[in-house]
C-alpha cells in the first residue's frame, strides 16, 4: 500500500499532541501549493491598493501643508496689518513724527497715538478734552495740538485744521526783514500752510497759533510774521498781534501778550530738550525760544564758556520754564528771573530763580 492510501494514524500516536486543535492541524497535513498565476494576481492587486493608499495620503499631506501655509500667510498678513494699522496707520508719504502726547490723543483710524508713531500724508490726529500732542514735521517745524483739536496732515508742509488750536514753531530766522517782504508772495517763502474753512494761514518764519472755534478763526503770532490768505486778500500778522475772522467774514486785529496766559498750553506739551551731550549755550537758546525769556549773564565768563560746557541727563517730564532748577545746578550755576530776563549766575553768588 502506498503512502497515499495509507490510513491516518490514530490521534494518540501523534507525538506530543495533547491539544485537539494542534492534532487537527497536523492530521490535515500540508495544503497543496498555490498556483503561480494566482500568486501574481494577488500580489498585483495588493500592490495597486498600496499605491492608491500612498497617493491618497500624499494628497492629504499636500492639502494639509497648503492649508497650513495659507493659515500662516493669513496670520502674517493679519499681524502685518495690525502692526501697520497700530504703528504707521496708513500708507503714503511720511509727513510727521509724534514726539509727545498728554491725555487722550487718537489717530484718524481710532487707535491711540503714541510717542514715536510715524504719521503719513492723509492721516490725522484728534485730541480729547484732556489731550494734547506735539509733532515734528518732516519739513522741520514743531507742531503742537491743544485740547479738543482735530488736525489732518495733507503733506509734510500742509496741515488742515478742522477745529481746536494748533501751534507752529518754524525755528529762528536770521532775517525778519526778508521774511516780512515775502508776505503774500508765491513760492517757498511760506513753507508751512494751515488750511481752515475761513482761510489759509502761512508762516513767514515764526511762532504762531491758529485756532478755529464756533466758525471763528484766530491767528495769534508770538514771534516773526504770519499771513492769512482769504478771498484773494493777504493779511500780515506780526508778533504781538491777534487777527480774528468772525462767521460773517469780518476781519479785525488786536494785541496779545508774547508770554503767559494764552501760551501756557504750549509749554505744557513742549517736547523735552535732548540734553545729553548738548552744550549750555544750546540749552539756553532752546529755553529762551520756548519761554520767550531773554537770557542774561551775571558774569561775562559764563557767556564765554557756555558753548564749551557739555550737559548730561534729561529734562523729560518738565515744562521748559521748570528746567533751569534742574539743569543749571549741575554746572555750578543758578538762575534769577527779573521781569522777562533770566539771569544766569554762579552758585557762589547765591540766589535761586525768583
Amino acid at each position: 500500500m502506498s503512502d497515499a492510501t495509507k490510513p491516518p494514524e490514530e490521534p494518540d500516536s501523534v507525538e506530543g499532541s495533547s491539544d485537539p486543535i494542534a492534532r487537527l492541524i497536523r492530521l490535515a497535513g500540508p495544503r497543496p501549493p498555490v498556483p503561480q498565476e494566482r500568486m501574481a494576481r494577488v500580489r498585483d492587486n495588493v500592490h495597486a491598493r498600496w499605491r492608491e493608499a500612498v497617493l491618497r495620503d500624499r494628497r492629504r499631506i499636500v492639502v494639509l501643508v497648503a492649508a497650513s501655509l495659507a493659515a500662516a500667510a493669513i496670520a502674517v498678513a493679519i499681524g502685518d496689518g495690525f502692526w501697520v494699522r497700530n504703528r504707521i496707520r496708513v500708507t503714503g508719504a511720511r509727513a510727521a513724527t509724534v514726539v509727545r502726547t498728554e491725555g487722550r490723543v487718537l489717530l484718524r483710524d481710532g487707535g491711540a497715538a503714541e510717542t514715536g508713531d510715524l504719521l503719513v500724508a492723509g492721516s490725522g490726529l484728534t485730541t480729547g478734552p484732556d489731550g494734547r500732542a506735539a509733532l515734528r514735521l518732516d519739513a522741520g517745524p514743531s507742531v503742537r495740538l491743544d485740547t479738543g483739536t482735530e488736525l489732518g496732515l495733507v503733506s509734510t508742509r500742509v496741515l488742515e485744521l478742522r477745529r481746536g488750536g494748533v501751534y507752529v514753531d518754524t525755528g529762528p530766522q536770521s532775517s525778519r526783514a526778508s521774511a516780512a517782504s515775502a508776505v503774500g508772495a508765491e513760492g517757498p517763502a511760506s513753507p508751512i500752510e494751515i488750511r481752515t474753512t475761513l482761510g489759509r494761514v502761512h508762516d513767514v518764519g515764526t511762532q504762531f497759533e491758529v485756532r478755529l472755534t464756533d466758525d471763528t478763526l484766530r491767528v495769534s503770532v508770538r514771534e516773526g510774521i504770519a499771513a492769512l490768505s482769504r478771498d484773494d486778500r493777504a493779511y500780515a500778522v506780526p508778533a504781538g498781534t491777534r487777527l480774528r475772522v468772525d462767521p460773517r467774514g469780518a476781519v479785525e486785529t488786536g494785541t496779545i501778550a508774547l508770554r503767559g496766559g494764552d501760551w501756557e498750553w504750549v509749554l505744557a506739551v513742549a517736547p523735552p530738550f535732548e540734553l545729553e551731550g548738548r552744550t549750555l549755550r544750546d540749552y539756553l537758546d532752546w529755553l529762551s525760544r520756548e519761554t520767550g525769556w531773554k537770557v542774561g549773564y551775571a558774569d561775562p565768563s559764563i557767556a564765554a564758556n557756555a558753548a564749551t560746557i557739555v550737559l548730561h541727563g534729561s529734562t523729560s517730564g518738565l515744562r521748559p520754564d521748570d528746567t533751569p532748577r534742574a539743569v543749571l545746578p549741575t554746572c555750578g550755576l543758578h538762575s534769577r528771573l527779573d521781569g522777562e530776563t533770566l539771569f544766569v549766575e554762579r552758585a557762589a553768588e547765591g540766589g535761586g530763580r525768583e
